[in-house]
């Protein structure tokens, strides 16, 4: 059998219409990259809640949370019960130790007017929304909020994660 394209060259102007092609897409993203002109970002949804959590790690296996204007534990998560939270956890000391910042600097939870959760390392700045891992996973976030003594004028962080709640979820972690 013979090639049927033998003696029979790649068209000339097919390769340099490509090759025109892509470098006008690799200059309209970096114009749009450099200077914004042409660009589209939707602001974030305000903060209606935000709580400062610290986490100590037990010698038993267990994690306490803490919020950062109570001495008192708020939750103990359990390692197999409560796997979601611990290895977002990890990921973000994993990164601390990355930038040589102490561990005991707290984590900030966010709750948006829009009902998304927001997971913030206050040392790095590293920011996760925690809507990205699906309903039953951001829960086991709202439920740190639900353990958090809310300011009189706050509503209920619960209303607006409820969108975002598994039936059958965990609440009470205590």
């Amino acid at each position: 059998m013979s090639d049927p394209f033998e003696g029979r060259p790649f068209p000339r102007g097919v390769l340099i219409g490509a090759a025109a092609l892509i470098a006008f897409v690799i200059a309209a993203v970096a114009l749009v990259r450099l200077t914004g002109v042409g660009g589209t970002e939707t602001p974030p949804a305000p903060v209606q809640f935000s709580v400062e959590l610290r986490f100590d790690e037990q010698d038993d296996g267990k994690t306490l949370v803490y919020a950062a204007t109570d001495p008192e534990a708020i939750a103990v998560l359990e390692s197999g019960v409560d796997g979601f939270v611990l290895g977002v956890l990890r990921a973000m000391a994993r990164e601390r130790r990355g930038y040589d910042v102490a561990m005991s600097e707290p984590y900030q939870l966010m709750l948006l007017e829009d009902g998304r959760l927001i997971f913030r390392d206050t040392a790095t700045g590293r920011e996760i929304d925690l809507r990205a891992f699906g309903p039953t996973n951001a829960q086991s976030f709202a439920d740190l909020l639900d353990d958090v003594e809310l300011p009189p004028s706050s509503s209920s962080p619960d209303a607006a994660a409820s969108d975002q709640a598994a039936p059958g979820s965990q609440a009470d972690r205590r």
